[in-house]
């Protein structure tokens, strides 16, 4: 099996940045992360099935609560993530006014938090 790199992250003076070979690569505001995912918290929702699995820990709704900015804080990257933020402009701002990467890199952490049993949307 292959060995993956993965890239650390930081939060310094409110903005955000994922490690890269080259040094740290600017993501965004915190603040700007926390709105584009709606709130300080991002809730995956599980049906019953899913819910009832041994290893998984759900609050009685059904649901885990993952904190956003405890996740920017711990979570480590595969070279492909910092890769697609890299190769994506900072400077540039959606139409909604975020930075591009910004916006990119909550696209990304909603489609992985998703993958892992948010069956509501």
């Amino acid at each position: 099996m292959a060995d993956v790199t993965r890239y650390q992250t930081k939060i310094e003076d409110e903005t955000f940045a994922v490690e890269t070979d080259d040094g740290w690569l600017e993501v965004g505001d915190v603040e700007d992360i926390i709105d584009l995912f709606g709130g300080e918290t991002y809730v995956l929702e599980y049906s019953d099935k899913q819910a009832s699995v041994a290893w998984l820990d759900t609050d009685e709704d059904n649901t885990i609560t993952v904190d956003v900015r405890e996740t920017m804080e711990t979570m480590s990257y595969t070279d492909d993530f910092v890769s697609k933020l890299a190769s994506t402009p900072l400077d540039e701002e959606t139409d909604e006014g975020y930075p591009k990467r910004t916006d990119l890199y909550v696209a990304l952490m909603r489609e992985i938090l998703d993958s892992k049993g948010n069956v509501g949307e």
